[in-house]
């Protein structure tokens, strides 16, 4: 079973299909494009866990599941509900809460002594402008603690109409409850690791690309990334030390985790972020494989099939370079869309994909979901990665009416 039938889930149907798996695939959207590869579809919301593990309990009885993933999908809780329904592997639904809950999950490595930047959940507009009035100069970071995509992600200080960013923030969760994080400049990562008899593998890993941050501002919007990060091999062994306490503390011992993580100013990783699933933005999928010929998605079905994985299929075969890179055309009516066969002729082009067509509305970017589409290249450096990543967003024009 794969919890989800998005575009980005479409490769891990495939890769079942290819494995020789009978796919069965969740979505509430009937016309979800990974459902079209599915040998049977459950119509349910991904979010909602009680429905789907009904659902897939319902199905076991007559045709057994053996195993149950999920992929560039933010619903590990609704995962865990399913496999512990059929007794199937998965993480537990404790830490499955802990990871789905911001504030949960910093109350975990902070008991655990895990790096993170300070935190402090936030109750109402009082209480944040209290905060920040007392951190004058200070930037921080506001977002609900079930937030998903950069809905409601903020970067603040006491110069912020306080009122709307409560309210900014508050509405793009289903909780209603804020977490207040210090913003921790330096160089951001994201990671992708299986754990394993106790080790925390990381075959490739991304640095952020941030150059945005003012452009979007207060909105953090992160505009894809670049491997590899510049680390040495200390630093590498350091972060899989911190992503395997930090998992440990939210509960998670085996299988995969994905991890968002800043360099402080003393050069050691703190954890942003970790989540119990593939990550999306064609990490897992494109860029990871390209990068080092590890696949995570086989590895993660491999698991859930509770099939025996060779610490040999999560370490690097190679060394490589890709970046991803995304399209922020002005708010307004998309009027023409031009470069599409110039970007195909990028050396080194892995894939891109356009979210809009002409005649739709390119909405002002406010999350992730509002980027108008990607483009990822690869190359033998990183130097040449993101030279050929320029001439790919240089070859297509978005021509907009506002």
């Amino acid at each position: 079973m794969i919890i989800g039938g998005g575009a980005e889930q479409v490769p891990a149907y495939k890769l079942a299909k290819q494995r020789g798996l009978f796919v069965v695939g969740t979505d509430l959207n009937p016309d979800a494009p990974a459902l079209r590869f599915a040998d049977h579809a459950i119509l349910a919301s991904t979010r909602d866990a009680e429905q789907t593990a009904r659902c897939a309990v319902e199905f076991h009885s007559s045709h057994t599941i053996a195993g149950v993933m999920t992929i560039a999908n933010d619903v590990p809780y609704t995962v865990a509900r399913v496999a512990d329904a059929l007794g199937l592997p998965g993480i537990g639904l404790e830490a499955a809460r802990n990871v789905v809950d911001k504030l949960l999950m910093k109350q975990c490595f902070g008991r655990h002594g895990v790096s993170c930047p300070w935190f402090t959940g936030i109750g109402t507009a009082d209480e944040l402008r209290t905060l920040l009035r007392a951190e004058s100069g200070t930037r921080f970071v506001l977002k609900p603690v079930d937030g998903r995509g950069a809905r409601g992600v903020l970067l603040i200080d006491s110069s912020i109409d306080v009122d709307w960013a409560f309210e900014e923030s508050k509405r793009w969760g289903d909780s209603g409850r804020l977490i207040l994080e210090k913003f921790v400049p330096g160089m951001q990562l994201s990671t992708e690791s299986f754990i394993l008899d106790g080790k925390c593998y990381t075959p490739a890993i991304a640095e952020r690309n941030y150059d945005r941050l003012e452009q979007f501002a207060p909105n953090i919007i992160e505009d894809g990334g670049t491997i590899p990060a510049p680390l040495d091999e200390a630093l590498r062994s350091s972060i899989d030390d911190t992503i395997l306490r930090g998992a440990a503390a939210l509960g998670i011992h085996e299988g995969i985790v994905k991890g968002d993580l800043v360099i402080a100013e003393d050069g050691q990783p703190m954890i942003i972020e970790l989540a119990a699933r593939l990550s999306g933005g064609w990490f897992a999928t494109h860029q990871i494989p390209f990068a080092s010929g590890v696949d995570l998605v086989s590895a993660v079905m491999s698991h859930a099939l509770g099939e025996p994985l060779d610490e040999c299929a999560l370490q690097p075969s190679w060394s490589a370079a890709t970046a991803i890179r995304y399209w922020y055309p002005p708010e307004g009516r998309i009027v023409s869309i031009r470069g599409e066969e110039e970007l195909k002729k990028v050396p080194g082009l892995i894939s891109y994909g356009f979210f809009r067509k002409t005649g739709d509305m390119q909405p002002k970017v406010l999350m992730h979901p509002d980027r108008f589409g990607f483009a990822i290249v690869g190359a033998d450096t990183r130097q040449e990665a993101l030279f050929r990543m320029e001439m790919a967003l240089n070859s297509v024009q978005v021509e907009v009416a506002p």
